[in-house]
């Protein structure tokens, strides 16, 4: 655990919360107590349960890692479904989305999947994500994007708006293509 971590564990299990967000001074950002609360008696929970087994991190380990033609990534989704059911839903759609992209003419056998594509750059997303990129991998994306319907309902006060977005770099298309 960070040690950040088990420090705010420590203040929150010794101290009451409304003088530890007292102590904070003002508030910063649209989260009111009450959601603090809530968020501090869930980290408080999480702290006391059990940690997951060797083999459960390995598979989320496995999930996480996988990186493989869309077709093969889709085949060891389905293959590890049974043991996190969980993502069921997420394995249907992904294979919804291959077969509209089978239907208009995209190669999908190999295309390239990535399970941790926009863990660390899209976090913003909620739903599938994609990025396009140049044959030199030295180069960032050339364009990139996903689904936000969870940050629409953010900003619409609770109204959650199917919502798709992305960005394409004009220069780096410019440069690719020789006119830069």
């Amino acid at each position: 655990m960070p040690a950040a971590r088990a420090d705010l564990l420590e203040r929150l299990a010794k101290g009451s919360l409304p003088s530890l967000i007292a102590e904070a001074g003002i508030f910063v950002g649209i989260r009111s107590a009450v959601e603090i609360a809530a968020r501090a008696e869930a980290l408080l929970q999480d702290a006391e349960a059990k940690p997951i087994s060797a083999p459960e991190a390995a598979l989320l380990y496995d999930l996480l890692t996988l990186e493989a033609p869309a077709e093969a990534a889709l085949a060891h989704l389905r293959g590890i479904t049974p043991l996190l059911p969980a993502i069921a839903p997420a394995v249907d759609r992904f294979a919804t989305r291959l077969e509209a992209l089978a239907a208009k003419g995209v190669e999908v056998a190999t295309l390239p999947f990535a399970a941790s594509l926009g863990r660390t750059s899209l976090e913003y997303y909620d739903g599938f994500v994609f990025s396009f990129h140049a044959a030199d991998t030295s180069l960032p994306p050339v364009a990139s994007g996903g689904r936000y319907d969870a940050l629409t309902a953010v900003l619409g006060a609770g109204a959650s708006i199917p919502a798709v977005g992305g960005v394409i770099r004009p220069g780096l298309v410019a440069r690719l293509r020789g006119q830069a």
